[in-house]
């Protein structure tokens, strides 16, 4: 006879509830269950467009900011498709790009210490060799934080405050920095990219970037958070557990070395006509609601070709074809400790990227430059994709007579943690399933860093 588990997991953004079915000490069956309704897409109705720029930074409090960038992108959109030509200087661009990547590199940081490594201090029997990472106490969980709250003064500097930016709006953003400011904000660059070195992978970034496989990893980086991390989770046979389908899209090229793409089989050509969202096992309907047994999540599934696909930093590397990742996705799969070293290498790349961009910008130039006419005349669908920290993000709205007429939003967590359709569980679900320990299926859900409130939006 099935027994039937359920676990209320607190300890992500918004919270979650794990429904587990268990069959001859398995995991038989796993339910995500995304439990508030927040309504974002029926509170942007009927408003004036650029009303969005304000509502939709407040859907999450961790990535408010790619919120943001997706819902200019949707606006500038709507110009281009009615014949409208938007001028948006370089420098402009480069401050949208910074700050967004600030907001991913805060965000991996708070996760892999704050979500994942507490998760080892139940895992493991040596506790001790773990003291560092204990909640409030640890001293790596203390220097982690602080690290993570420096980067965050960027977007302070730029955009004024952080979360819930407004700061960017089609042709442009409304900030105009000082060389003082580039200065001051390269060197908390400095700071992510020290704590990288030294805590993170315990040598200099040029040594661990010019690793292109497991066994290279292994020999030549010896010490550090990373490798800590890696040899408990083969010791707790984490290695090769955890495994969804092997199936990763990406929306957006955000960084130099990321390309937007699919791949099922086969590497492919991303075609966002192809995404559908799925009712059939959401408490909300096109019909209204309905709470059928059926039924167990306010979230909706989302299908790319049919398919259900991962999204996130591991997804990015696949993608990309990143050499050091195509080798552990040979030997492990798209398992959890694969899942989680591809969120923690983003760290550091992206942290050398972030530089770049502040020492590209001109002051010079224009922050903004107005539009020809204003959106409000315009009407049209128009959409806005981007690479948010957790994965691919995706913007639609409608304009009509001056106001939205629709808005929708598929978040990250959306295309991993949704409900099941007919035919396929969603990718964190089928992580799950054959696993035989309850705390691993939380660490495997973890591993696709949830946002319960991004996903009911």
């Amino acid at each position: 006879m099935p027994k039937v588990e359920r676990k209320i997991l607190h300890r992500v953004e918004g919270e979650v509830q794990l429904k587990l079915v268990w069959e001859e000490g398995k995991i038989k069956d796993a339910y995500i269950q995304n439990l508030n309704f927040r309504g974002f897409e029926y509170i942007l109705e009927n408003r004036p467009p650029l009303d969005a720029l304000v509502i939709t930074p407040r859907i999450c409090g961790i990535c408010g900011h790619s919120h943001l960038i997706a819902t200019v992108k949707a606006l500038e959109d709507i110009y281009r498709k009615n014949g409208y030509k938007l001028d948006i200087s370089y420098k402009a661009s480069l401050i949208r790009n910074v700050t967004h990547a600030v907001e991913i590199i805060q965000n991996h940081i708070k996760w892999f210490y704050l979500f994942v490594m507490p998760d080892f201090l139940k895992l493991e029997r040596n506790k001790d060799s773990l003291n560092e990472y204990v909640p409030l106490q640890g001293t790596k969980w203390k220097k982690s934080l602080n690290v993570s709250n420096e980067i965050l003064k960027i977007i302070s500097i730029l955009a004024g405050q952080w979360p819930h930016t407004s700061y960017t709006l089609p042709g442009g953003v409304m900030c105009d920095p000082l060389n003082t400011d580039i200065i001051e904000a390269v060197s908390y660059v400095d700071r992510v990219l020290r704590f990288f070195e030294e805590e993170i992978i315990g040598t200099d970034i040029n040594k661990y970037l010019s690793v292109e496989n497991f066994d290279q990893f292994m020999d030549e980086i010896t010490t550090g958070d990373l490798r800590k991390f890696v040899d408990m989770t083969i010791k707790n046979g984490l290695d090769r557990e955890g495994r969804a389908y092997n199936r990763f899209i990406t929306v957006d090229a955000i960084v130099p070395c990321v390309r937007e793409g699919v791949i099922k089989k086969r590497n492919c050509k991303f075609d966002p006509s192809k995404i559908r969202e799925i009712d059939s096992y959401s408490f909300l309907t096109k019909d209204g609601t309905n709470f059928s047994r059926k039924r167990y999540s306010w979230a909706k599934a989302v299908r790319y070709d049919g398919l259900p696909m991962e999204t996130g930093p591991l997804a990015r590397k696949a993608v990309s074809r990143n050499k050091l990742f195509r080798d552990l996705i040979m030997r492990f799969g798209d398992s959890y400790l694969v899942r989680v070293w591809a969120r923690i290498d983003e760290i550091g790349r992206m942290s050398l990227t972030l530089k770049s961009y502040l020492l590209g910008i001109k002051i010079k130039e224009p922050s903004y430059i107005k539009p020809p006419i204003k959106i409000e005349k315009l009407e049209g669908k128009g959409t806005g994709l981007i690479e948010a920290a957790r994965g691919s993000l995706l913007h639609t709205i409608e304009i009509k007579n001056g106001k939205i007429k629709s808005y929708s939003i598929i978040t990250p967590t959306t295309w991993n943690l949704g409900p099941r359709c007919e035919k396929y569980h969603s990718p964190a679900e089928k992580a799950i399933i054959g696993l035989d320990n309850s705390l691993k299926a939380e660490m495997v859900l973890r591993s696709f860093d949830v946002c319960s409130v991004c996903t009911t939006h």
